[in-house]
């Protein structure tokens, strides 16, 4: 089809009539303001078979349009001639100009006026060094500011600003120019009753969302906030937020917040592939308005040859739904590695809650039955484990980040005499970086790490022990393939994990990257650490879930290995 619309394409813009525009010559300035000069001039515009007399017509008009676009960059005196002749096939005219001195800014008069006056939000906008006596005049600075004050004010609540002087005289003759501008503030309006048009959800959950407090002075930002979480809930289909200037009593200005919902349930499937699990089938399901309280239901179905698996969460929202709620998990797994098999099942409780703006606290019970099989042992494992986790996230876009780092650590463990088959105590940290080089590089850097230690490691199961190797481990060495061994040779797992990752990413064209990296680490028993290293090269394109990563791995240090691809999709941190 693209082949046989190429030749109509190109035989239709043939038979198109081509219009050449008559030439225009602009001498004696540059930049914006030649460039404002050509919007100005209408005989620019004019093609070359235009008539005569229209274009002698514009052309009388080509110096008055001049100097009118001269005067916005504060050139009133400039001597401008224009010219007009007809070549063989056009019309060209020419303007020349002798912009002359600007007008300087003699008489500069900014004041606020009201309860504004004193609000120091304001106090930069006053000391603008583009309006000061001595300068020379720019209209759009002059509208800049006026525009500035008005936002400003609005967005700090004084709903009632207006400008009591607006005034830009020029006197062209002493190439002089005077500013008057008085803003009268009125008064800083405070929040007052906050009414929700909205019957599907409990008042106090949409009211967690909200950093507005009756009383306090009235701030957009706050407004934008409310607004920007609101939407993120995924309660919502339509959030409007605005004061009800109409019902306002006093200086106190009523909120009005009108919410419609949202979908209520969500289905979600999708294919994926990397190189650790092989093909992958996912499934979810996810209620997001189980009742009136706010609960939710999310249901997770993966399926791959190496690990199938089925999780649910049913969560409740706390007092500030945005930073703390609690949840019921269940969750059943099945993996089949090259060295181990373990077949797991777990039901656990979390109380998850944002310490601060960026620091997510997780605090975790659970229970788990996990019967597995590694090197030689064969065995099943029943274990309460509380713990405790710590998360932050900071990047300024979720997906492919410019700049940004994670950071993590997680400290759990049980004890036989909670009724656990076993006894363990385990820290893990992790911290993923990212920032973008000039145009079009990235450095990515990646750090995990773990200890453990236990009263008897062989009745550790595969999800308590350590393994190294793989997309997201050490690239050049196949899946959980590092670790100690047994007597047998058999990889069975550390008490201990150190690795790290160092990558350098260079676009190539349109949303493809190339890429080249180092990993190194291991899994390991005590202090006998023996690093082993990988490095490679890579191809990246970068997909609206994402970058999907394709790499060739080399194991560095191992001779008895070949290269290994890697295919993977997920986020950079």
């Amino acid at each position: 089809m693209t082949n046989s619309f190429a030749p109509r394409l190109l035989l239709v813009t043939l038979l198109l009539p081509t219009f050449a525009l008559a030439e225009l010559s602009i001498r004696g300035v540059e930049g914006d303001i030649e460039r404002n000069v050509r919007a100005f001039a209408t005989i620019a515009t004019e093609s070359c078979d235009a008539n005569e007399r229209v274009v002698r017509r514009r052309f009388r008009k080509l110096e008055a349009e001049t100097r009118e676009s001269l005067e916005p960059f504060g050139h009133y005196n400039a001597t401008i001639t224009t010219t007009l002749s007809h070549g063989e096939s056009c019309w060209h005219a020419s303007v020349e100009i002798d912009p002359g001195l600007p007008v300087v800014l003699r008489n500069v008069d900014i004041r606020i006026a009201g309860a504004a006056a004193s609000d120091t939000a304001f106090q930069p906008l006053l000391a603008n060094p583009r309006l000061a006596p001595g300068v020379p005049l720019r209209h759009a600075e002059y509208d800049r500011l006026k525009r500035t004050l008005q936002i400003r004010a609005a967005d700090r609540g004084y709903l009632e600003a207006r400008f009591s002087t607006s005034q830009l005289d020029v006197w062209p003759m002493d190439n002089a120019a005077d500013i008057t501008l008085h803003l009268d503030s009125g008064p800083r309006y405070r929040i007052g009753d906050i009414y929700q048009d909205q019957d599907f959800l409990e008042p106090t959950i949409v009211a967690g969302y909200l950093d507005l407090e009756p009383g306090t002075p009235y701030d957009s930002s706050d407004i934008v906030r409310a607004h920007r979480d609101l939407s993120d809930s995924a309660y919502f289909g339509h959030v409007e937020i605005r004061p009800d200037l109409s019902r306002a009593t006093g200086d106190l200005v009523p909120i009005r917040i009108s919410l419609r919902p949202g979908n209520r349930i969500e289905y979600t499937i999708g294919v994926g592939v990397s190189t650790d699990t092989g093909p992958r089938f996912r499934a979810g399901f996810r209620n997001n308005r189980i009742n009136r309280k706010g609960h939710r239901l999310i249901t997770d179905l993966g399926a791959s040859p190496v690990i199938q698996g089925l999780a649910t969460e049913y969560r409740i929202p706390l007092e500030d739904p945005r930073r703390e709620w609690f949840s019921v998990t269940g969750a059943l797994q099945n993996e089949d590695a090259e060295t181990f098999n373990s077949e797991e099942q777990r039901l656990g409780i979390r109380w998850t809650k944002a310490m601060t703006e960026t620091w997510l606290r997780t605090l975790s019970v659970d229970m788990s039955n996990e019967s597995f099989n590694v090197g030689e042992t064969v065995d099943t494992s029943r274990a309460i484990i509380p713990g405790i986790m710590f998360d932050r996230k900071v990047a300024d876009r979720d997906v492919f980040p410019l700049r940004g780092h994670r950071l993590g650590a997680e400290l759990r463990g049980t004890d036989e005499s909670l009724g656990s088959t076993m006894t363990f105590a385990q820290a893990t940290a992790w911290f993923r970086w990212v920032r973008a080089i000039g145009k079009g590089n990235r450095v990515l850097a990646r750090v995990n790490a773990g200890v453990t230690a236990s009263r008897d490691f062989t009745t550790l199961p595969p999800s308590v022990r350590f393994f190294a190797g793989g997309d997201d481990s050490i690239r050049g060495f196949d899946y959980n393939s590092l670790g100690p061994k047994d007597a047998d040779g058999n990889v069975i797992g550390g008490t201990n994990l150190l690795t790290a990752s160092l990558e350098y990413e260079r676009h190539l064209n349109g949303n493809f990257y190339g890429a080249v990296f180092v990993d190194a680490g291991n899994a390991f028993d005590d202090t006998d650490f023996n690093a082993e290293v990988g490095a490679g090269i890579g191809v990246k394109w970068r997909s609206p879930l994402g970058p999907l990563r394709l790499y060739l791995g080399y194991p560095v240090s191992d001779d008895n290995q070949s290269l290994r691809v890697h295919l993977r999709l997920g986020a950079d941190l």
